[in-house]
Order: structure tokens, then C-alpha cells, then sequence
């Protein structure tokens, strides 16, 4: 039988993902935001957290997903190996906290970068975000690869 592992679940839009608990620092209530001159589209700026900054990423700017109506919007804060490095998610809802063993692999369709793994639940199916490689410089290449200028610039080209 496979270990167990603890995720929280929150939505984006009107779907539900997920992110393994131990790479989440600490959910907060939405704070405000300061626009990031010629930042690409999703990230939605920076902001002041405790005594640090923390950069806010907004996935569904990217992936054009339309914000729920209902919930209570939260930036999901990851641990980063650098302090001046933190990543903020800003998500819908926080849903809750799952316990699950029930994991299937991705199929090899799906970008690596975006999706680790997908939780099986009773009645649903919940992708669970790869943070470790969303927010590394080559997928956030990828994120924004609609701006080929910046695309090709972070790549070394």
C-alpha cells in the first residue's frame, strides 16, 4: 500500500486542484498587491508579508479561467530554499485538507511542469500542482511563452 500524503485542496475557477501540504508555508487572507512594470500577465505583482515580499502569481490570468463567485479568495505562500525568493498563489478557495493514498501518475500528454499527480477520490479526480517546477525559470518560460520576446530571454537566446 502506498504512504499516505496530506494535500490541500482549493479551487481555481470552478475546478479543484491540489498541492502537497509540506510546500505550503502558510495561507493568508488576500493582501494588497503592487503591479510589477512589464511583469508578464500572471504575475500579478508583489506584495508585503510579515517583514518580506512575497511575488503573487495569479494562474488563472494565464490559463483564462474566470474567478468563482463564491469562496474566500487566499494566496497560498510556498517555502522557497531563498528567502527572497517567496512565491504567493493566489487561489478561489481553500477547500480543504485532504489525506490520500489513492495517487495515479499523469499522463505524458500533460506539460511535466504543471501537474505531479492526480488524487482519486470517491467521486472525483484532483490534479495536484508540481510546485517545485512551476515556479522554476523554465516553466515560468513556459507560463509565459505567449510573450516570445521575454520567452527567448530568460532562455538565453
Amino acid at each position: 500500500m502506498d504512504e499516505m500524503k496530506q494535500f490541500i485542496q482549493f479551487k481555481l475557477g470552478l475546478n479543484d486542484y491540489a498541492v502537497e501540504m509540506n510546500c505550503v508555508r502558510e495561507i493568508i487572507k488576500p493582501v494588497k498587491v503592487i503591479d510589477l512594470l512589464g511583469a508578464p500577465e500572471f504575475v500579478q505583482g508583489i506584495a508585503k508579508v510579515r517583514d518580506g515580499v512575497v511575488t503573487i502569481i495569479d494562474l488563472r490570468k494565464k490559463f483564462v479561467i474566470e474567478p468563482a463567485d463564491e469562496g474566500e479568495p487566499r494566496i497560498m505562500i510556498f517555502e522557497s530554499a531563498k528567502e527572497t525568493e517567496k512565491v504567493g498563489l493566489w487561489v478561489d478557495d481553500v477547500v480543504e485538507i485532504l489525506e490520500s493514498n489513492s495517487l495515479e501518475k499523469i499522463p505524458n500528454i500533460i506539460h511535466q511542469g504543471t501537474i505531479k499527480e492526480i488524487i482519486k477520490t470517491k467521486d472525483n479526480i484532483i490534479p495536484v500542482l508540481d510546485i517545485e517546477q512551476l515556479f522554476s525559470n523554465e516553466v515560468l518560460s513556459w507560463l509565459n511563452s505567449a510573450n516570445p520576446e521575454l520567452s527567448d530571454s530568460v532562455q538565453g537566446k
